[in-house]
């Protein structure tokens, strides 16, 4: 864990991250997330569009107040829930997908856990999945094209992922 993270966050952070591309949640992500809710578990989520904005307006709605938001730079694009903001430094050029990594590491570094909400073709969900699995977390994955999850919760269960979906935007 990162000394800059709360520590009311330590050790039970789950990332949660997905696509641009997504524009509902699906219910059986829903019911995920409120399993994460039930369990008091901090939410660590970024503040681009798609699932992250989608994903902040479930929690905002119900009032969840242990979340923060990563951005990059030094406002987040979203905020729905006026939530605590970590702001990660970025060399990339703003405006561009390197802009985001050093946030998105950070986010997966910092975390528990995992939830990534992924369209089957985003490179930085699939990425993000990496992360997670690098750091042996145990990582729920909507796979939006077969409408199901998929877990990785040993290290076949990780090597196998990895391997059937390769990436090089770590």
């Amino acid at each position: 864990m990162s000394e800059h993270i709360p520590s009311h966050l330590s050790g039970s952070a789950v990332f949660i991250s997905g696509s641009l591309s997504i524009t509902a949640l699906p219910e059986p992500v829903i019911e995920r997330i409120g399993g994460i809710v039930e369990r008091a578990l901090p939410v660590l989520i970024g503040d681009a569009r798609g699932v992250d904005r989608l994903v902040q307006r479930h929690l905002a709605d119900r009032d969840i107040a242990a979340v923060t938001v990563y951005c990059s730079g030094e406002e987040p694009r979203n905020n729905l829930g006026d939530w605590p903001v970590r702001n990660i430094p970025s060399s990339g050029r703003k405006g561009t997908a390197a802009y985001h990594v050093p946030k998105d590491a950070a986010m997966a570094r910092d975390a528990f856990s995992g939830l990534v909400i992924w369209d089957g073709r985003s490179r930085g969900s699939l990425a993000n999945i990496h992360r997670l699995a690098v750091r042996r977390c145990f990582t729920m994955i909507w796979f939006g094209p077969e409408a199901r999850f998929i877990t990785l919760r040993s290290d076949s269960d990780r090597e196998s992922f990895i391997e059937a979906h390769p990436c090089r935007n770590l």
